[in-house]
């Protein structure tokens, strides 16, 4: 019997990649978005089209149940929904932070909220979140989101030790840049929308200059291999929390591995050189 996934934020970038590469696994589907009037694919007896707003409690319970309702049993389930914010913490409208929030942070623990019972009444489960290379190195001009991806790696932590012993697991993804997806450009459209003060523009200049930067093929990851990586995490058997994809991810990794002191002394030099170079 094929195993389930339900994936949330499959309308679009990873979530859309992951969708096709779990189906040519072989296993049954369960893509969620808010709007499945929206969904371009063939139809498979395999898939299921979804609506699930990962903000709204009610629509994630109604999602997770249809799941279970077609397929009779849920596997894994990919929190893949969010969103992005580029641009000064200023700059920045109270209500546009919050919903980074609910988005990243709340929207995940929604549905962990609502599958844990599924899992817990069939005996097993699994949880892969997805965070960000910014969850370990935040990076300038995207402190909201890079707070909300800390935020969800921290409790994609803590919970492992709530749930040993339940036979459920979680698993975390960062990913480093991936230039493939719409996150830039979608991220970039709520930058558009802020007003920004001018102290502020010499950082915003180098920084987008960075994202123009042309690394050496196969440096940054695709979302193909995102979604390789989602496949991988859900059916992982070594017991490892935390995996990363693109070479990007990887180098920031290594970064803070080092003691504070020389960690410190590496981001000082590092984002000093790396506005300097580009100013």
């Amino acid at each position: 019997m094929p195993s389930t996934v339900l994936i949330t934020g499959s309308s679009s970038g990873f979530g859309r990649a992951a969708v096709d590469r779990f189906l040519t696994a072989g296993w049954n589907v369960v893509a969620t978005l808010r709007d499945p009037a929206a969904w371009q694919g063939e139809p498979s007896d395999q898939l299921l089209v979804q609506a699930l707003d990962v903000r709204d409690e009610e629509s994630v319970a109604t999602g997770v149940t249809a799941a279970v309702e077609r397929f009779g049993v849920l596997d894994v389930v990919i929190n893949n929904a969010g969103i992005g914010l580029f641009g000064p913490f200023e700059a920045s409208p109270a209500p546009l932070v919050h919903e980074v929030f609910d988005t990243n942070v709340f929207g995940p623990m929604r549905v962990i909220r609502q599958a844990l019972p599924v899992f817990r009444g069939q005996g097993h489960g699994r949880f892969v979140n997805l965070s960000s290379g910014n969850a370990t190195v935040p990076m300038p001009l995207q402190s909201v989101y890079s707070a909300s991806k800390s935020a969800l790696y921290a409790f994609s932590e803590s919970l492992t030790h709530e749930l040993a012993g339940q036979n459920i697991q979680i698993k975390v993804v960062e990913p480093g840049f991936v230039p493939d997806s719409n996150f830039f450009s979608t991220t970039y459209g709520r930058y558009e929308g802020l007003s920004v003060p001018e102290a502020y523009q010499p950082t915003v200049r180098a920084t987008l200059a960075g994202f123009a930067d042309q690394p050496p093929a196969g440096y940054l990851a695709t979302s193909a291999d995102v979604a390789q990586a989602l496949l991988d995490a859900a059916t992982d058997t070594s017991g490892r929390l935390r995996s990363r994809v693109g070479q990007d991810s990887h180098a920031l990794e290594q970064a803070r591995r080092q003691s504070d002191a020389d960690y410190d002394a590496w981001r000082e030099t590092y984002f000093s050189a790396t506005a300097s170079s580009r100013s």
